[in-house]
């Protein structure tokens, strides 16, 4: 493992030793990205953007959350975000009218962003198909694949691709386009919830990779959750009974807990080996997330978790646990268990895949981010996914010809 370095070789794909290799991001190494004007989005845009923060300092606040910090070994503040969970929209749009592969020209473009990043809040409206198409010029039967759109929550709370309005080849057409949102619902593309190591830059984040690697994680096992949520109370009451009078375990209750408890989670995260992360209301939590961006090896109990976010995680079971349901009343026990050479080899790997969860903000006095980050693996899962199904259809209608 090097400092700095940002990216999973091949070799980590087929095995945990492989060693990290920093990426130049030049031009003809990452897509170019064409970002359509908002025009008749404005209502779902400006629900999410924040171009309205004029000052470079509160604009990075709205996009990645307040600057909090975490103290290291030697005593020294290192910096993370109290990023807010549903900011994926604003990130990445500001992200791409940013980008060094953004290009004013369609035809140059190998991805389309569009600015529709509607949560359906209170007062908006959905929009329909027609008004849709009316701001997408470049919009055909060869690129549809290739357009995208990031929805801030767990799926799209307007889905105009079956909206009524609009003929069948509109809503044909609206359909191949790719919906990036936390979960994969009904074909949109999960992309990782923004994390605590949100909106650094790269200074920034090698100082909590070499934290992350250097602490003193003296909890064996975290969690912070509600006991009570929907469906996932059973597992949580379980897991809670698990950890009580266990001095190695701690737990927080964001329900009862003070909001200095709740705000330490991130270093108690940095301070655990394992956290438990039952899924919710949904399959996926944010915690999922911000305990791999400290260092500290996830444990899931659903196996729909290991289906999110291979954009981002490649192969989920280097970095986490699973533990199966005939297992949970004895999850505690299992982490016990683990031998100390297992325990590193997830270690080593979860701070391999580390730097793929950062959302960099750009360097002091202009200078650009160097490697990539999770924006850059989702621009080349876009492009990637559009060429699948780019190949799928061929293959179909060869398959049809004959």
């Amino acid at each position: 493992w090097h400092e700095g370095s940002e990216t999973l070789s091949p070799a980590f794909l087929q095995g945990s030793e492989a060693v990290l290799q920093s990426h130049d991001l030049s031009p003809h190494k990452a897509p170019k990205i064409f970002v359509y004007p908002y025009g008749k989005f404005k209502e779902a845009f400006e629900a999410e953007h924040c171009e309205a923060e004029r000052d470079l300092d509160e604009r990075e606040n709205c996009l990645y959350g307040n600057f909090w910090s975490v103290q290291n070994e030697q005593g020294e503040e290192v910096m993370i975000r109290n990023t807010e969970q549903y900011s994926n929209g604003r990130i990445y749009y500001n992200r791409a009218l940013s980008s060094p592969h953004r290009v004013m020209d369609p035809k140059k473009a190998d991805i389309f962003m569009i600015p529709y990043m509607w949560t359906k809040r209170k007062g908006t409206k959905c929009g329909d198909v027609g008004e849709l198409l009316k701001n997408l010029p470049y919009l055909n039967e060869k690129n549809a694949a290739r357009h995208f759109l990031v929805l801030p929550q767990t799926r799209g709370k307007c889905d105009f691709a079956t909206a009524n309005s609009g003929d069948d080849r509109e809503t044909a057409l609206l359909s191949q386009i790719q919906k990036l949102a936390l979960e994969n619902h009904g074909g949109d593309m999960p992309i990782i919830y923004p994390s605590i190591s949100s909106g650094l830059n790269d200074t920034e984040c090698n100082a909590l990779l070499k934290t992350a690697k250097t602490s003193d994680r003296n909890h064996l096992v975290s969690a912070m959750f509600h006991l009570s949520k929907g469906m996932s109370t059973g597992i949580r009451t379980i897991l809670k009974k698990q950890m009580d009078g266990q001095e190695d375990c701690i737990f927080i209750d964001p329900s009862i807990a003070t909001k200095q408890e709740t705000h330490s989670y991130p270093k108690v995260y940095l301070h655990s080996v394992f956290s438990f992360q039952p899924s919710g209301l949904s399959i996926s939590r944010k915690g999922m997330i911000d305990s791999l961006a400290m260092g500290c090896i996830p444990v899931f109990f659903d196996e729909r978790q290991w289906s999110l976010y291979h954009w981002h995680i490649p192969e989920w079971e280097k970095v986490s646990v699973m533990i199966k349901p005939e297992d949970h009343h004895r999850a505690l026990k299992i982490l016990r268990g683990m031998s100390q050479k297992k325990i590193q080899e997830y270690q080593r790997n979860v701070w391999r895949v580390m730097p793929r969860l950062f959302l960099r903000r750009d360097n002091e006095e202009g200078g650009r981010r160097t490697v990539k980050d999770a924006f850059d693996y989702a621009m080349t899962g876009i492009l990637t996914e559009a060429m699948r199904r780019s190949s799928f259809v061929n293959v179909s209608r060869s398959e049809d010809s004959n």
